[in-house]
């Protein structure tokens, strides 16, 4: 048995031989960080999956090639991390409780309370294009991806949302409370 510093070498070279190899004797452990942290047996085993295609792109750049198991830990954080953040989201279950913070004060909870409230009154496409850019902290590029929305029309579909929000929230309020915080209320309720 070649000892994996050597396969990584190789299939570094594009040695796709050599990367099966590895694939096979990392498969397990890369299952198991999977399934750790995401408790889905079938999600886990996509993740696998998508770990190793990336493995196999970004594995020409790796300097040392006995940091193999690093790189698929955290290919592993990076990939359940993203679905754990998209199941959230798809769920439809938006928790306004966990953007609510106990420690601020009344009025800033009482702000952000609206503000959530405002959100959930938008049409749902609107409102996940804003969950996922400001909540889920997705790229415009990962937006895009998940929506099939293209990159310039999702920057004005996102731009439109905002202006619904805005306009959402300043016929629930007081005009002077919100005209000041007009230019930033995601920022403030995330």
């Amino acid at each position: 048995m070649r000892d994996f510093t050597v396969l990584v070498t190789e299939a570094a070279r594009g040695d796709e031989t050599a990367f099966t190899e590895l694939v096979s004797r990392f498969e397990k452990y890369v299952r198991s960080e999977a399934g750790k942290r995401i408790r889905d047996e079938a999600k886990a085993e996509d993740l696998t999956q998508e770990v190793f295609l990336e493995t196999w792109k970004v594995l020409p750049n790796l300097r040392q090639p006995e940091a193999l198991p690093f790189l698929l830990r955290r290919l592993v954080v990076k990939h359940s991390d993203r679905i754990l953040r998209r199941k959230d989201l798809i769920s439809g279950e938006f928790r306004p409780e966990i953007a609510v913070s106990s420690n601020s004060d009344p009025n800033e909870d009482l702000w952000r309370k609206e503000v959530l409230q405002a959100l959930e009154e938008l049409p749902s496409e609107e409102r996940e294009l804003l969950n996922l850019r400001y909540f889920g902290e997705l790229s415009y590029e990962e937006i895009s991806e998940r929506t099939g929305i293209s990159g310039g029309n999702l920057k004005n579909r996102l731009r439109r949302s905002k202006e619904l929000l805005r306009r959402n929230l300043l016929t629930k309020s007081d005009r002077k409370e919100w005209l000041e915080v007009l230019h930033k209320p995601m920022a403030i309720a995330s």
